[in-house]
């Protein structure tokens, strides 16, 4: 604290001072009377609570009461604050306390130095110093916003402080009350652009929001670039003239390439061509026959969100008999592999299409609204008939908990046949996969554990102890020396994240000289992989005594609160992959006579989660989701290798262990 002066007023010194400022000096013989002495105050300027400063790691405010120790305080007369008074609340010979007052000061993060004074009964100064008071910031203030240009629903975000405050937006002339707001928090408040009375094609909007009796200018100068479509009037059908299935119309006008749809009553045509100033669409084939055939129904175009209508004509006439030239798609049944029978489609598994007219396909998208209206298209495989057509299911989902879609084939340039509709899970998922264990020992190891010991997590393949070495699935562990990794599950600071994702991740079970079976994480030993072997040509070889380079962690799911997700996971209900927070505790958890965090058994479901390149370089176990590159589940179904009794594997290592397997997409790479 930066005082003027007074810094050592505690002291008896300090006293003859004050007494000579407020004129207590006896006349007789120059010096202080004694009597005088002990009604002169003084105070310590150290002992301010609290003890603000001008860093502002230690704060006062206005309305906070201060005290502060002295001599003679009872003596104090007044105090003032940049020469306002304030209110002494307790005061005694040792110490006083007052309320800092309302001072005339702008609103800022850093504290002002005040001008303390403190005056005896006689009203003269004994003490001048600095208090630091922070006037805290407390209107709302918006200091940007984004975009600076929309049409119709798009979210604005408005930028600042306190903004929780804000009860309205205008939009030009149109209010937005809170309860419409998308978000509010003290630093963003979001909202849509609301639909109003807009005339023309591009125009500059204000806004501005309301809190308290204050308005806040938002825009400034740089105002929003409002863009709506404005079409050209549509010519009327001559008399006797109807349009037909298979019939296009071109628009014209301005800003076109915003319109989302246009309906014949409630069907949507086809967009043909959609730019800026032209928009060309057409009568679908699959619009339904009616009676009498000859229908008239508006004719519309829909924006934004939430959708606005344009009117293009109130009765537009349409012959509804159905097209003789195209061919429309139809399915009768969709089979996803490995979908069970409640047909899942998992990510990248192959959908059979059965039905009719199939060659006509262009195309087939998975349609659903997740708060923006998604279009993600599948892969169509080759060999379609007029029967049959296969697709594979697209990785690109936006969503992460199982969400029904809308199975969609595109035709004849566009237009769109309804497929019906699928619940597409965001994850991957390898049922009955079967592996081997290692062996301690070449003399019991089986050829069966040497072509099914490692599982590859993201492509769901068992590989053979060959497949490993010969297609270098981990070419810094067949080097002999794993430069990647510098110690148990941990990562060398020279270590990239090129280096370290372009090993897919795997894992692979072993058995030690004890019978000990454990499923193992590359990383967490040099002395597990080369349990397994490849075929050096008419030999076993073990693998190299080192680590592997993918980063595993993994946990058993108990009963109690995981029992629910466990269930699911064996019963195959499952439905996301990223909710489970649990952090594994294990790189090598092992077969147990019963089931812990660590130990499983027959029946249990295994928590696995891949390790990424930033916490692999800090390695130890992980800390939260952010350290986890993918996680799933694996479900162990089936163990013959080993004796569940007891917990040990079979002494000739002869059996297998059969799971189920979840896979999620990256989550945090």
């Amino acid at each position: 604290m930066n005082r003027k002066n007074n810094r050592y007023s505690f002291f008896a010194a300090a006293f003859v001072c004050a007494a000579l400022l407020s004129g207590g000096c006896n006349d007789r013989d120059g010096l202080i009377d004694k009597d005088d002495a002990r009604h002169v105050p003084a105070l310590n300027a150290q002992t301010f609570m609290p003890l603000s400063n001008e860093s502002g790691s230690v704060k006062a405010y206005v309305g906070t009461e201060v005290s502060v120790s002295g001599f003679n305080l009872d003596q104090v007369g007044s105090v003032t604050m940049d020469d306002i008074a304030v209110e002494i609340t307790e005061q005694n010979i040792k110490q006083i306390k007052f309320k800092i007052p309302a001072l005339d000061h702008a609103q800022r993060d850093q504290p002002y130095a005040v001008e303390l004074k403190a005056f005896d009964k006689q009203e003269q100064a004994f003490y001048t110093g600095d208090y630091f008071v922070t006037i805290p910031v407390t209107d709302a203030i918006v200091s940007g916003y984004a975009p600076a240009e929309g049409t119709v629903g798009t979210e604005i975000t408005l930028s600042g402080r306190n903004l929780e405050q804000v009860t309205r937006v205008h939009f030009g002339g149109v209010a937005v009350e809170a309860s419409a707001f998308t978000e509010v928090g003290p630093e963003a408040v979001k909202f849509l652009v609301p639909a109003g009375n807009y005339t023309e094609a591009d125009s500059d909007i204000a806004i501005s929001a309301e809190w308290g009796t204050a308005t806040i200018d938002v825009t400034g100068e740089t105002l929003f670039a409002l863009h709506i479509p404005i079409l050209d009037p549509l010519a009327a059908q001559p008399d006797g003239v109807n349009s037909v299935l298979g019939d296009e119309i071109d628009l014209t006008g301005k800003n076109l390439d915003l319109i989302d749809a246009v309906k014949w009553g409630e069907a949507a045509l086809t967009i043909v061509e959609k730019a800026d100033g032209t928009l060309k669409v057409r009568f679908p084939a699959t619009i339904e026959q009616t009676d009498p055939v000859v229908q008239s129904a508006a004719l519309t175009a829909e924006y934004g969100t939430p959708a606005q209508v344009v009117t293009l004509a109130a009765a537009w006439r349409l012959d509804t008999t159905p097209s003789t030239t195209v061919l429309v798609p139809e399915a009768s049944s969709m089979t996803a592999v490995d979908g069970g029978s409640d047909n899942k489609f998992y990510l990248d598994k192959t959908v059979t299409v059965a039905g009719m007219n199939l060659m006509a396909v262009e195309g087939i998208e998975l349609r659903y609204n997740d708060g923006e209206d998604r279009k993600i298209a599948a892969t169509l495989l080759e060999g379609t008939t007029d029967g049959e057509l296969k697709f594979v299911v697209p990785e690109e989902v936006t969503f992460d908990t199982a969400s029904e879609v809308d199975v969609v084939a595109l035709y004849n340039g566009g237009d769109v046949a309804d497929f019906g509709k699928a619940t597409v899970y965001p994850f991957y998922f390898f049922p009955n996969i079967q592996m081997g264990i290692g062996s301690s020992s070449k003399t019991t190891y089986p050829d069966f554990n040497r072509e099914h010991a490692f599982f590859l997590l993201n492509s769901g393949q068992v590989i053979s102890g060959d497949a490993w070495w010969n297609d270098e699935v981990d070419t810094y562990a067949k080097s002999g020396t794993n430069s990647l990794i510098s110690g148990s599950s941990k990562l060398a600071v020279s270590a990239t994240g090129e280096q370290y994702y372009g090993v897919q991740p795997y894992f692979f079970f072993s058995a030690s000289s004890t019978h000990k079976l454990g499923l193992n994480s590359p990383a967490n030993s040099a002395s597990q992989l080369k349990t397994h072997c490849y075929m050096n040509g008419s030999s076993k070889t073990s693998l190299p005594s080192t680590f592997g380079t993918p980063i595993l962690y993994f946990r058993v799911l108990a009963a109690g609160s995981e029992q629910p997700l466990k269930e699911s996971v064996a019963d195959g209900s499952v439905t996301t992959l990223v909710d489970y927070s649990t952090m594994g505790g294990s790189a090598a958890p092992a077969l147990g006579k019963a089931e812990t965090s660590s130990a499983w058994v027959q029946g249990s479901v295994i928590a696995v989660q891949y390790i990424n390149h930033a916490h692999g370089l800090n390695g130890g176990k992980p800390d939260s989701m952010d350290d986890i590159c993918q996680q799933g589940f694996l479900h162990i179904r089936q163990i013959t290798c080993a004796d569940l009794a007891n917990g040990m594997a079979n002494e000739d290592r002869e059996g297998m262990i059969v799971f189920d397997f979840y896979w999620s997409k990256t989550l945090n790479k």
